[in-house]
């Protein structure tokens, strides 16, 4: 009987981890196309957030703020880039998991935990010698069932 209840509760466990994503962030599986593990389709109702990028030009070593507001959401993905290429790296902030994308230590940003927010502010350093376009591509959660896959802020233009 005792093995039957603990048999249930791995079930359910496992079932409901499925069902609603990632609690602790994005795996670094997601990094590619952006899409999180939670096994149903992503919306395709327009984006309810806005991307916000404090400056639209700054030189390489540089920092920028980048904001995702809105209602409120659990979970979110970001990746500064150069066309499919994840560049530049994030700092640590509290309620932010660092994800190491492409091989660069912290080019990815995710939720580190599920609690509910309105708004995330994260720091970007642009990388020593890029003089390129980046955009920040975004996934936000808000809850295990709806999400936006990959949304695109306004370029942010480096200068080396």
């Amino acid at each position: 009987m005792n093995s039957k209840k603990v048999t249930l509760a791995v079930v359910l466990a496992t079932t409901l981890a499925v069902a609603y994503g990632y609690g602790g962030g994005a795996p670094v599986e997601a990094c590619g196309d952006m899409v999180p593990q939670h096994h149903v389709a992503p919306q395709s109702t327009p984006f309810p957030y806005r991307i916000s990028v404090s400056k639209s030009n700054i030189r390489s070593g540089e920092k920028v703020l980048v904001t995702i507001s809105g209602k409120e959401f659990k979970g979110f993905f970001v990746q500064g880039r150069v066309g499919d290429v994840p560049v530049g790296t994030f700092e640590p902030a509290p309620g932010v998991k660092l994800v190491d994308c492409g091989g660069s230590r912290g080019s990815g940003a995710s939720h580190s935990d599920p609690n509910p927010k309105q708004q995330i502010a994260l720091t970007w350093v642009a990388p020593p010698g890029l003089s390129e376009t980046v955009q920040f591509r975004v996934t936000v959660a808000q809850d295990g069932g709806t999400f936006w896959v990959g949304q695109k802020s306004t370029p942010l233009t480096i200068s080396a």
